[in-house]
């Protein structure tokens, strides 16, 4: 079976996943037949430990890791050395001794054959490791010609009377002497610097990395894009009105697994991009790979040297999201790799990110920014209503003056009927004074006027009000109801505040 058990760790080495990644694409394959083994038996497997009575999880490796041209013939390929193994087994069991000698196969040529199959896959396997060096390879040569490009010279003071002097040129030298460097989309972040050469001191970038970074810097809205995006895919892995969960530090293994996968598929499709045949994606017809990672580091494979990488980050308590750029090289990885031989980037490989966005604002998750004693509050349900919509109004009531979007009250209420909920709770508020407004044009327009946070459609503002009284001075108002209505001191009165259900 060693023969086999080389072919797998080869699909898993060349896929670039590790063991629990393979496992959820079993579980996802079969999701009407037996569950996929557990992390310990799927390890012991790989290593041969049984894996001669596992035939189904055998094939069933190869159909979700090997490509589809090879799908066959490393099926096949596993079928003969199933084939063979048994035939040593049924040449070495008692059961066959007692045969016939015609009916037995010839040991000496079992031997060959299992000699031949082992030598065969060497060989592939091999040829595939090849493969992998001459891309680190071209790499380093290319690496090389910007290293020993020639410096071109410079002439200092008077052509007639000043001798010529060579000089190296600076980073913001002219374009014709070094490969431009393009500056970040944002401005005034302090992004570490496209990579710098240590032996010539000159800046570059791969072209492979320029053609991408144009790509995605002529996107239109390119920012207010990937920002919503990246909050899309966190609330629907959180996927709050099911779970009533916020905090990403709740997730299991597996969904953080998936959290990855669901930023590709919402970045895809917010860009209006493609997959690569190789890749996640395909921008400006550069194959792509994406990386993400909710804390500082990202898993770089073998397989992804030589590549460019998209690196993307989000952090929810800090609202903030990045996006860099880089070329993978050999020595852009740490020495140290994990079981799965994935690697981090270098202090070299984070000098080398060109970053499109480092720090950019993330739209807020409100509850997970909340007091945890305001939480508490907010989650307590009023027996005297129904407990999802106690809780919208709880909301409401305590978060007063913070735009408030769809996800957080779905999240709050455990439903998906936030506009029903949000209905009956500005109808309830109105008793306490309070004014729930949403994002329709005349009730942002009243949340402007008052100088309230100006909602967009999904999203709703509360605040109590009052009615203006002199010591209110100059501050905003705005008439409703035939009376001039003010945000509300803590020394206000309580009074019901103005209708505006009818108001769009």
């Amino acid at each position: 079976m060693r023969e086999i058990v080389g072919l797998l760790r080869d699909l898993v080495d060349s896929s670039g996943i590790c063991l629990k990644g393979l496992q959820q694409l079993l579980l996802a394959e079969h999701r009407e037949g037996p569950r996929p083994p557990s992390y310990q038996v799927l390890s012991d497997r790989l290593r041969g430990r049984g894996l001669q009575n596992n035939a189904s999880l055998i094939y069933s490796i190869i159909a979700v890791l090997a490509p589809p041209e090879r799908k066959e013939a490393v099926a096949d390929e596993v079928r003969q050395h199933l084939l063979d193994a048994r035939a040593v087994l049924a040449a070495d069991s008692p059961q066959a001794s007692q045969k016939p000698a015609s009916g037995r196969p010839d040991p000496e040529l079992v031997d060959v054959l299992r000699e031949n199959r082992a030598l065969h896959n060497k060989v592939e396997r091999m040829e595939r490791r090849l493969a992998r060096k001459e891309k680190e390879l071209q790499a380093l040569r290319e690496r090389l010609r910007a290293a020993e490009r020639p410096t071109p010279t410079a002439r200092v003071g008077s052509a007639q009377d000043e001798p010529t002097t060579v000089t190296r040129l600076s980073p913001d030298a002219s374009a014709a002497s070094v490969p431009p460097v393009r500056a970040d989309i944002t401005a005034g972040t302090d992004a570490p610097s496209p990579a710098t050469d240590a032996g010539t001191g000159y800046r570059y970038e791969s072209s492979d990395v320029t053609i991408v970074t144009d790509a995605l810097r002529d996107m239109p809205d390119f920012e207010a894009t990937t920002a919503a995006a990246l909050r899309n895919a966190l609330d629907s892995v959180l996927d709050g009105r099911r779970t009533g969960r916020f905090d990403l530090a709740t997730l299991g293994k597996a969904e953080k697994t998936y959290l990855g996968a669901k930023v590709t598929h919402e970045l895809m499709a917010a860009w209006r991009l493609q997959p690569g045949r190789e890749t996640d994606l395909l921008i400006g017809r550069q194959e792509v790979a994406l990386k993400f990672t909710t804390g500082s580091t990202w898993a770089i494979t073998p397989g992804e040297i030589g590549r460019v990488c998209l690196l993307v980050s989000a952090n929810d308590q800090r609202s903030s999201w990045s996006l860099g750029l880089i070329r993978i090289e050999p020595d852009h990885l740490s020495k140290a790799a994990n079981r799965d031989f994935k690697r981090t980037l270098s202090a070299a490989g984070r000098q080398a990110v060109v970053w499109l966005f480092h720090d950019a604002h993330l739209p807020e998750n409100t509850l997970l920014h909340l007091p945890a004693s305001l939480r508490a509050q907010i989650f307590t349900a009023d027996v005297s209503e129904r407990g999802n919509q106690a809780r919208a109004n709880n909301l409401f009531r305590l978060v007063q003056g913070r735009i408030l979007n769809r996800t957080t009250v779905s999240t709050v209420s455990l439903t998906a009927d936030s506009p029903k909920l949000v209905r009956t709770a500005r109808e309830r508020l109105r008793r306490e004074g309070i004014l729930l407004l949403g994002g329709t044009g005349q009730q942002a327009e009243i949340a402007r006027t008052l100088g309230l946070p100006v909602p967009r459609n999904g999203e709703w503002v509360s605040r109590r009000v009052t009615r203006r009284r002199p010591h209110h001075g100059d501050a905003p108002s705005i008439t409703l109801s035939d009376e001039v209505w003010t945000v509300a001191g803590q020394d206000d009165p309580v009074e019901m505040a103005p209708s505006v259900a009818t108001l769009r």
